[in-house]
């Protein structure tokens, strides 16, 4: 079974993104199984099952901490009620040397392992326990100081095991990743400009009612949405680093109307574009 493809829309105001993910029982791997891009850490605050992660498969419980690298097939199953913390980057977040300086490469070295996926045991999980809640509740520079804090403790812990073989690791490669890539980076490439739903089909081979399923049974959404997500998050960086007005911003992000704009906006990030702009400049 190929890994669904998981986009992770990165928040306009932040680097990574760090949130508490809740769920009910999902018994079923094709409901949980997907690969993404970053790097993923996991705690599970509460839940049992299995944990599925490229060529292995492990019993996990409450107290499960787990760092998964860029495009590794993973996902957890359970019979049972699901609540964990995730944090998730891409290795480059703070660009393509900051990890090089002598004082960061255990980090780096860290991220390398990370590609065969790592289980932590000890006293490793408590302490990053703390720190995951202290990201949580922070913002800003303090937010982010906490996640070198985290990388630190992870990078410097005796207490952990490689998940995958390493032949698996070396083996894996994005032929594998399925066509849904295909799709993100068609979106990632022409989401400011008009939709054109047979020109992603066409890259498929599909028929455009074939593409409506295909992208609907691999995300929940539809293409529409997809767009629009992407659209907003532009929009909220452009809100955050430009003194353009909605108006400018509305069409530079590939919306043609200001009221549906607004509407959508509202609806993915909770609050206008007038007081998005005002929270994080104020």
């Amino acid at each position: 079974m190929k890994p669904g493809y998981e986009k992770i829309i990165e928040q306009a105001e932040q680097s990574f993104t760090a949130r508490v993910v809740n769920r009910n029982s999902r018994p079923l791997l094709s409901q949980a199984w997907h690969f993404h891009p970053e790097i993923e850490i996991c705690y599970t605050v509460k839940s049992n099952g299995r944990r599925f992660v490229g060529n292995q498969i492990d019993d996990y419980q409450q107290g499960d901490l787990v760092l998964f690298g860029p495009n590794l097939p993973h996902g957890f199953t359970t019979e049972t009620y699901c609540s964990q913390i995730v944090i998730q980057m891409m290795t480059n977040f703070m660009g393509d040397t900051f990890f090089l300086k002598p004082e960061l490469r255990p980090v780096q070295a860290l991220f390398e392992r990370a590609r065969q996926g790592i289980v932590f045991t000890g006293s490793t999980k408590p302490k990053a326990l703390r720190i995951m809640r202290k990201i949580l509740a922070a913002e800003g520079l303090t937010k982010f100081m906490h996640l070198l804090e985290l990388l630190q403790v992870l990078a410097e812990s005796k207490d952990y095991q490689p998940i995958c073989t390493e032949t698996y690791a070396l083996e894996f490669n994005e032929t594998q990743l399925g066509r849904i890539k295909i799709v993100y980076d068609h979106i990632m490439q022409n989401y400011t400009r008009e939709v054109n739903i047979k020109e992603v089909a066409d890259k498929l081979n599909i028929s455009e009612v074939a593409f409506y399923k295909f992208i609907k049974k691999q995300t929940q959404k539809t293409y529409t949405q997809l767009i629009n997500e992407f659209r907003i998050n532009h929009a909220g960086k452009l809100l955050i680093n430009t003194a353009k007005t909605v108006g400018e911003i509305c069409h530079e992000s590939g919306f043609n109307n200001v009221s549906y704009f607004n509407r959508k906006f509202k609806q993915i990030m909770q609050r206008t574009p007038e007081k998005f702009r005002e929270q994080y400049l104020g």
